[in-house]
């Protein structure tokens, strides 16, 4: 009897033991995860500080350096839980109306299909952002806080190659001087891609994690146009625009009157 004793009590202990080795493991899981950033379509986002513009969020302030969402596309490339919500930051607001860029490199696309419509004005990925892209990510409603703008055919500042002629678009890519204007710190940017742009042929950088992305300026030949690379460099020569490893990162100005 008294070696029975025994043994009951080594089991007693050791399931004493395993319970509390559990418990703390559990408590240090949900320690973990109350302390850990908030995450969108898996990369830390400053979620805490953003608006989400609907019809219902009125009054809402949206300043330059913020975030807010607006719009929808497939993020996490896994169509069948839907299509997230598009992260945006605010580069400017000025009165009625905010230019945005979005977060994340959202899809991976060459600037032209061809070697023969390398101009902002011709491009592929111009005609794609106005129409397919704006279709697919924005609604009706959406659709219409979108203001037609602008666009200003800025040359290169390295080299002579003709930037083609000023366009309207609700859609479009950032040129070189208002990279240098929004984006006057180097660390400011680089992006990261979203798994889908990832999936679609974005190149991730073995080191720094980051893309590299388009911009409209045109590069040092006619068939290249402006990347800014994975560490935020402006790449003035540019890459070749059929190439397919950049991500693409709208940017559009919008109305804000009763946001």
């Amino acid at each position: 009897m008294k070696a029975e004793n025994i043994v009951r009590k080594r089991r007693m202990i050791a399931a004493l033991v395993t319970l509390f080795s559990t418990a703390c493991i559990i408590i240090s899981i949900l320690f973990i995860t109350l302390l850990s950033p908030d995450r969108k379509n898996g990369q830390e986002s400053a979620v805490h500080s953003s608006t989400h513009i609907d019809t219902t969020n009125k009054g809402s302030k949206i300043q330059a350096g913020s975030h807010i969402f607006f719009g929808t596309y497939e993020q996490d490339n896994d169509a069948s839980n839907g299509k997230e919500d598009i992260e945006w930051l605010v580069l400017a607001n000025e009165g009625d109306k905010a230019l945005l860029i979005s977060q994340y490199g959202l899809d991976g696309k060459p600037y032209a299909d061809n070697l023969n419509d390398t101009l902002w004005e011709t491009c592929s990925l111009r005609k794609w952002l106005n129409e397919d892209f704006i279709d697919i990510a924005f609604s009706p409603e959406e659709q219409s806080r979108i203001i037609s703008s602008a666009v200003t055919a800025d040359k290169n500042p390295k080299y002579s190659t003709s930037p083609g002629n000023d366009t309207t678009d609700k859609v479009f890519l950032l040129s070189i001087s208002e990279v240098e204007k929004y984006f006057s710190s180097y660390s400011d940017r680089p992006c990261h891609g979203t798994a889908y742009c990832h999936a679609q042929g974005t190149i991730k950088s073995s080191i720094t994690g980051y893309c590299w992305w388009w911009l409209r300026t045109p590069g040092d030949t006619p068939i290249y146009a402006v990347v800014i690379e994975d560490d935020g460099t402006l790449e003035l020569g540019g890459d070749r625009v059929t190439l397919g490893g950049q991500a693409v990162r709208p940017a559009m100005w919008i109305d804000t009157k009763d946001l």
